[in-house]
């Protein structure tokens, strides 16, 4: 077969809105002796890809990573099959299917030596400092590549890797959760309040999620939460929290949701001894979090944060969904052109529970 030198894809060259999304052939970069080339079934919008194309994240420099560049070719998530490989690949061969890795890591990094691959200096991970996933055809070191059985759902492996992976660093390792334990989840109808919530049920967890929006409500519980707070009156969500916990409170609480007022509600809801995960990556508005040493000190609380996942997490939640364990709504599907239409969704529906997809060959 011919394999393709040119591939179409979506950029963003200036910050703004939906309409800085630019929908357009480049070329593909050659391929190495250890590159794999995949037709991209599925590549997933994110709150993540919203951010870097408004400039949220303008000015930001992780630890040990480059700054995020632009212009940039968007997307973390991806799922596909492979076309053709380089004279060295072993792992792969053409026909496999695989998902995009989403946190890479360093093997020869201090970091992963510590067990913290997921802080691992020295890389450059699509849709931060490399090209993303919005693409018909991507280029790829083998190890950027996991393989996927047969019957192993390309969409639901598109959607997978990030928010479940991250979601199962954060319920295993940074709140400790355990059967039998309640966990509340702000900001619970974006991807990575969905999968926690459904992750933390498969762990034995009650769940309590909170919106805004009443018309999400029902779709939260069909993603896991046992019970729905809605958020539009804060004084009436915290006396909700504090009945349905009969006055003792959640023993974790993880939040997604980026408002300040949201994270003083979570903490106010902890019962004694509890954790909180402030999980969005930013605050709005910027500052101080909301709370004192004093609320520390009277809760004995403790204050855990996340960055993405290790790949240990990415292989258990990969083994899960093969398992028919996971599976994450789908609210639509655009075809790569669409790709504004995407972001407009994402940001402006009140009513969406699910993850909104690109789809190349449509």
């Amino acid at each position: 077969m011919t394999l393709p030198t040119t591939t179409a894809a979506v950029w963003v060259h200036e910050h703004g809105g939906p309409q800085q999304l630019v929908h357009k052939h480049t070329p593909l970069p050659p391929l190495q002796p250890t590159d794999v080339l995949v037709a991209v079934d599925t590549a997933a919008v994110s709150g993540w890809d919203l951010k870097y194309r408004r400039g949220l994240q303008k000015g930001t420099k992780l630890p040990g990573r480059n700054p995020f560049p632009m212009p940039q070719q968007l997307g973390r998530e991806a799922a596909g099959t492979v076309l053709a490989t380089g004279p060295d690949v072993a792992s792969l061969r053409p026909g496999d299917r695989v998902v995009a890795v989403v946190h890479p890591e360093n093997p020869h990094a201090p970091e992963t030596y510590r067990g913290l691959g997921n802080l691992s200096t020295g890389i450059a991970v699509p849709g931060h400092q490399a090209p993303g996933a919005y693409a018909a055809y991507l280029v790829r070191d083998e190890r950027m590549w996991l393989p996927l059985p047969d019957h192993v759902d390309l969409e639901q492996a598109a959607v997978t890797l990030w928010p479940f992976g991250t979601s199962h660093r954060v319920l295993r390792d940074r709140l400790r959760v355990t059967a039998g334990d309640t966990l509340l989840v702000t900001g619970a109808a974006g991807p990575m309040g969905l999968a926690t919530s459904s992750l933390a049920k498969l762990f034995g967890v009650r769940v309590i999620a909170t919106t805004r929006h009443a018309d999400r409500a029902n779709g939260l519980r069909d993603a896991g939460a046992d019970e729905v707070v809605l958020t539009a009156d804060l004084e009436a969500a915290g006396a909700a929290l504090q009945d349905l916990t009969h006055g003792q409170g959640v023993d974790h609480a993880v939040d997604y949701s980026t408002s300040s007022a949201l994270l003083r509600l979570a903490l106010d809801a902890l019962r004694l001894g509890g954790r909180l995960c402030p999980a969005a990556g930013e605050q709005n508005p910027p500052g101080p979090m909301p709370f004192t040493v004093f609320d520390l000190t009277r809760l004995e609380a403790d204050i855990v944060g996340v960055r993405g996942a290790r790949h240990e997490d990415a292989l258990r939640v990969l083994a899960l969904l093969a398992d028919g364990r996971l599976h994450s709504p789908i609210a639509a599907r655009f075809p790569l052109a669409k790709a504004a239409d995407a972001h407009a969704l994402m940001e402006n529906a009140t009513d969406l529970v699910g993850r909104i997809l690109l789809k190349p060959a449509l």
